[in-house]
């Protein structure tokens, strides 16, 4: 299955208000799941660059799929996102999951990280 993740900027000062959770710069975490037609969404406000590390997400309603794929302006001025990383994952995400970079992901083009997301206490876990 895959994964993306993009850097979404918050849009530029205008008329119209932005939403809360867009006021700030964040990068939204993306997965395929089986048998879904949506992406589980989760904003993180820092990656885990390195192992051994937990950061704090919030989850988000489920995304279309097009967002695997899409870099450009958001509707309902929610500012602009940009891909910063994607590739294929495989286990299960609240138990042990497997991020396969894949190598068009500049800074993290080859990676692979086993992560684990705790839903309950809203922290990704990198673990190695």
């Amino acid at each position: 299955m895959k994964f993306v993740i993009l850097d979404h900027s918050p849009p530029e000062p205008s008329a119209e208000p932005p939403t809360a959770r867009t006021q700030q710069r964040h990068f939204d975490l993306m997965f395929e799941v089986d048998g879904e037609d949506t992406l589980l969404t989760f904003a993180l406000f820092q990656l885990p660059l390195e192992p051994a590390i937990s950061v704090e997400f919030k989850q988000l309603e489920n995304h279309r799929s097009e967002y695997l794929t899409y870099e450009g302006p958001v509707s309902n001025n929610r500012g602009s996102v940009k891909r910063q990383a994607h590739g294929v994952w495989t286990g299960k995400l609240a138990q042990k999951a497997i991020l396969s970079f894949d190598d068009e992901s500049a800074n993290f083009a080859g990676a692979t990280w086993t992560i684990r997301i705790d839903l309950p206490q809203n922290l990704l876990f990198r673990v190695a």
